[in-house]
């Protein structure tokens, strides 16, 4: 990288202010390709994350591989019990039709619902979905830090459980199980630690089994309390219009993202991801 480039660049400080005041930044015209990507992120968090469910491109970033219907708003691996606190997505080939990031502000969605929803969303909720044997064991590999992860037994798998409270599983077919997490829809652990619907309940599954989704008595979410739900985010939400080259880190226990419809064939857009935990203190 030559002197010109990096004063080209947004400053570590500029990208944290406006991370944290405003939930997400865009760095656009500043020279970035995948790897250099990559290392922005390994700077700027403490532990990056992964999804056992996509392929890597370097060994921080993933490729975004959904199909190229619309995906609903959610935060990252928010069915999981460690999502990350920072994801940040690279467009190296823009689609020319579609595809926009869809930005949902949780806090502006938490401050304009009714105190009625406020009340019923005020206790965790129970996510339940069946995982098949190689996504527990892939999950559990990352966050064991085990090198194989087709050696992690069900033993392993019963340590991660007891590691974090919430969590609960009983096996299910072909070596699968069937897990339950006890989650927050409205969480304040996110940069601003202001209080944040933010959540999977509009989301994707891609790659998973759906999940279900219960209140503290035990009733399941209601088809009409989505849309209603999806009607009040759609509101307070913005879009990306991808330019080749571009960065969005997004404080992802704050934001919701999704996307519209990929209007183009697959090969031609080409998306990355990075997830992390923890922002350094030092970037």
């Amino acid at each position: 990288m030559n002197i010109a480039q990096t004063q080209l660049r947004s400053s570590h400080q500029s990208i944290k202010n406006t991370l944290v005041e405003q939930g997400w930044v865009l760095l656009r015209h500043e020279q970035y390709d995948v790897a250099s990507f990559s290392e922005l992120m390994s700077r700027l968090c403490q532990k990056l994350t992964y999804d056992p469910a996509r392929e890597n491109v370097t060994r921080q970033s993933q490729k975004v591989d959904a199909g190229t219907q619309a995906v609903g708003l959610h935060i990252e691996n928010g069915t999981t019990p460690l999502p990350p606190d920072i994801i940040a997505f690279f467009s190296e080939k823009s689609a020319s039709q579609g595809s926009q990031t869809t930005l949902c502000d949780g806090y502006q969605v938490w401050q304009s619902l009714p105190e009625t929803l406020k009340q019923k969303f005020a206790q965790p909720m129970t996510i339940s979905r069946y995982l098949p044997k190689h996504i527990w064991q892939r999950y559990v590999a990352t966050a064991l830090n085990i090198s194989d992860a087709e050696q992690v037994t069900p033993h392993n798998l019963q340590q991660f459980i007891q590691m974090i409270p919430g969590q609960s599983i009983s096996p299910a077919e072909d070596e699968g199980v069937q897990y339950h997490l006890k989650m927050n829809m409205v969480r304040s652990d996110n940069l601003k630690g202001v209080p944040a619907f933010a959540n999977t309940l509009l989301g994707p599954s891609y790659n998973y089994e759906k999940p279900r989704f219960h209140f503290a008595d035990g009733s399941e979410i209601s088809p009409d309390l989505i849309a209603e739900l999806a009607q009040r985010c759609e509101s307070h939400t913005s879009e990306i219009n991808w330019q080749d080259g571009d960065i969005a880190i997004i404080d992802n226990k704050r934001f919701m993202h999704g996307r519209r419809e990929i209007r183009v064939p697959l090969e031609n857009r080409k998306l990355y991801i990075c997830m992390g935990l923890g922002m350094k203190p030092d970037f």
